[in-house]
């Protein structure tokens, strides 16, 4: 099953037409300002920031060894994963080659200054986080996103498959118990045994290729993975608005609970009481 694409929409007809809907789409042309999709090549991160060191899976490389490996990665041998980079952290000097903020991906409550707590190194809650890797490597796990809410891909430069399964598909996915409930129990989506996971023969795959300059929507609870089809870079995001918000808190709740154990009541009453504000904020403009 494919996804569809669509191109001149405007971001009021997007959020009529899919975020209310709760459809996943492609939009071809949803960050068509950014400086990044020219600037952001594999040159411009060894000459600005070859280097830094990084880690990765515990081992230590300079940016550009990471680099040029996923440069020469192929199926056989993928390179590591350099993912889910806070850039407003690591790199907030490039944040003005991904601004102006999408409007397809406003509002966004989490970009209030009451859930400033949230945007740190250490929560992705409404940061962009930075994805770069080589052919042939793919994303450690099915799963869907902390914090319950809607995603955004922006593919920056080469070509990344996303496999996407509905909510409705969670029974079929062996979802992990406790604090890990947004994650499947199956270890290779793209090489399942049924004998162990027999249910998995009911779920629906969605199939999704991002080429650059293209993003993809999905809402809340949309189970994922991904595999990059040659060297490629991208950025994601997490929404929170009013079309999800009731999923976002649900979500919150069940991995405070798990998490947080006596503290959990004290997140929660932040949690709510600031969407409160960010809602009235809203409801005045």
């Amino acid at each position: 099953m494919q996804l569809e694409r669509v191109k001149k929409i405007s971001p009021e007809e997007f959020r009529n037409e899919f975020v209310a809907k709760r459809k996943p789409v492609i939009l071809q042309d949803a960050t068509k300002h950014w400086k990044a999709l020219e600037k952001w090549s594999p040159e411009f991160w060894i000459k600005n920031y070859g280097n830094r060191k990084v880690v990765i899976d515990e081992k230590e490389y300079s940016l550009e060894d990471i680099i040029n490996l996923s440069l020469k990665s192929y199926e056989q041998n993928p390179a590591p994963y350099y993912r889910n980079v806070r850039i407003a952290h690591e790199y907030p000097e490039l944040i003005s080659d991904i601004s102006p903020e999408s409007e397809f991906c406003l509002p966004n409550y989490f970009l209030h200054k009451i859930f400033t707590p949230l945007r740190t190194s250490l929560f992705a809650y409404g940061q962009y986080e930075l994805f770069i890797g080589g052919k042939g490597r793919s994303f450690p796990y099915l799963h869907y996103d902390v914090p319950g809410a809607d995603t955004f891909i922006h593919q920056l430069a080469g070509e990344k498959e996303l496999i996407l399964f509905s909510p409705d598909d969670s029974k079929f996915l062996y979802p992990k118990t406790g604090a890990e409930f947004n994650v499947s129990s199956i270890p290779d989506i793209e090489n399942v045994s049924l004998d162990k996971f027999p249910l998995f023969s009911n779920a629906k795959k969605l199939v999704a290729i991002l080429k650059p300059g293209e993003s993809i929507y999905f809402p809340s609870g949309w189970w994922h993975t991904a595999k990059m089809l040659s060297f490629s870079i991208s950025i994601g995001i997490d929404v929170a608005n009013q079309f999800n918000w009731k999923t976002v808190e649900g979500f919150l709740n069940k991995k405070a609970n798990a998490k947080l154990s006596l503290f959990s009541p004290l997140f929660m009453m932040y949690i709510k009481t600031g969407e409160k504000l960010v809602r009235n904020q809203y409801s005045h403009n």
